[in-house]
């Protein structure tokens, strides 16, 4: 059936609306009011559907070896080729996830920090080795699964070596809150955890693949993140030399949709955290360097969110794996300890209706400011 050419004409337009237009002057920016007009002019509509799109192509889950889960990447490349990809800048990392690993993490976890603390007999100490054996029986499950990094990389065009990354996890995992098992077959919308990120990430690509970047950027999609930080314990083991010899840190992107003010024990709105290692860690300062960095470019490109500092040593995402090899890493997300989303956190209710996509906006704006200032080393 052959389509109008009214019809036609129209999509065309309608595509063209939705297209990001970066002048030619543009494309070497000079200052954070240049980098401000830029990251604005993608749409909040654009990145919401992004979002939106992302999760409904995988319903109802994206959890490992589901159809939903096995979507994804196929989702993500065509995405990356409709926003201007080429081929060399994309790859794919197929790995096979340290099961064994992700088990004894668990085991360990829980001898640290209950089986010290708690007795046999209290309810909090049951209660976790409950969760830890389901966690590790769901694991067990997973042998013989393959998972699937995505890898889209720019190179700058000056003479610095230097590689910025930033990731995303695309995998979900739903629990029952009584029992704290691992609800495998339910529904796991998961858009707050974390569709926010992927879309977070779409979008600064697309406008990084307008921009002649003078430093590279590095930007990974990690699967196998719920359980054991896989995709990440991956990477980091295969590319290990070349991470700790080139790259200036790792930035985690992660559950960007929740920000409330009713729940919120400081009643605040606007209240993001980047977490990094604490004071008395090894790799403290290089954490604390980039994230002041990147809060610094956030106020001053257009941003109306602010991320907190905050040296706590929060361990529950892929930037752990990054430490681990002593490559500086920030967190960017929710404000854990006092916005935590529980209602909707790991559960069927994470789904996009219930995010702030004001707020959402604010921290794409941000975080893309940060990443194009770095690149450009721009400081004004």
């Amino acid at each position: 059936m052959k389509i109008p050419i009214i019809i036609f004409s129209f999509i065309i337009l309608l595509n063209n609306a939705f297209a990001l237009k970066v002048r030619e002057y543009e494309k070497k920016p000079k200052s954070f009011y240049n980098i401000g007009r830029i990251v604005s002019r993608y749409e909040k509509k654009k990145l919401v559907k992004n979002l939106r799109d992302f999760v409904l192509f995988t319903r109802p889950s994206r959890y490992p070896g589901t159809t939903g889960h096995k979507k994804a990447i196929p989702w993500l490349l065509k995405k990356l080729k409709d926003i201007g990809s080429s081929d060399e800048l994309i790859s794919v990392e197929i790995f096979t996830p340290d099961i064994s690993k992700a088990i004894a993490s668990y085991e360990d976890d829980f001898n640290k920090k209950i089986k010290l603390s708690f007795k046999t007999s209290d309810p909090i100490y049951n209660k976790w080795r409950a969760f830890t054996d389901n966690v590790q029986n769901s694991l067990k499950k997973f042998k013989g699964l393959k998972g699937s990094n995505l890898v889209w990389e720019k190179k700058g065009v000056g003479t610095s070596k230097e590689v910025l990354i930033l990731g995303a996890h695309f995998d979900t995992i739903a629990y029952d809150s009584e029992s704290t098992k691992v609800l495998a077959n339910s529904i796991m919308p998961g858009a707050d955890d974390n569709g926010t990120g992927v879309a977070t990430l779409l979008a600064i690509i697309e406008i990084l693949n307008k921009l002649e970047i003078e430093k590279t950027v590095r930007i990974i999609f990690f699967d196998f993140q719920e359980l054991g930080f896989l995709g990440s314990l991956d990477y980091t083991n295969k590319h290990k030399y070349d991470l700790i010899k080139n790259v200036t840190a790792y930035i985690n992107v992660e559950m960007l949709g929740n920000d409330t003010k009713l729940k919120d024990t400081e009643k605040k709105l606007k209240n993001y955290k980047a977490y990094i290692r604490p004071q008395n860690k090894s790799g403290h300062k290089k954490d604390l360097k980039i994230a002041e960095n990147f809060v610094l470019a956030g106020k001053k490109s257009r941003s109306n969110i602010r991320f907190e500092i905050k040296p706590n040593g929060y361990a529950n995402s892929d930037h752990i794996n990054f430490w681990n090899i002593n490559v500086p890493a920030v967190a960017f997300t929710q404000n854990i300890e006092t916005d935590y989303n529980k209602s909707r956190h790991h559960t069927s209710n994470d789904f996009p209706e219930a995010i702030n996509t004001k707020s959402f906006y604010e921290a794409y704006k941000f975080l893309a400011a940060a990443v194009i200032s770095w690149s450009f080393d721009i400081t004004r």
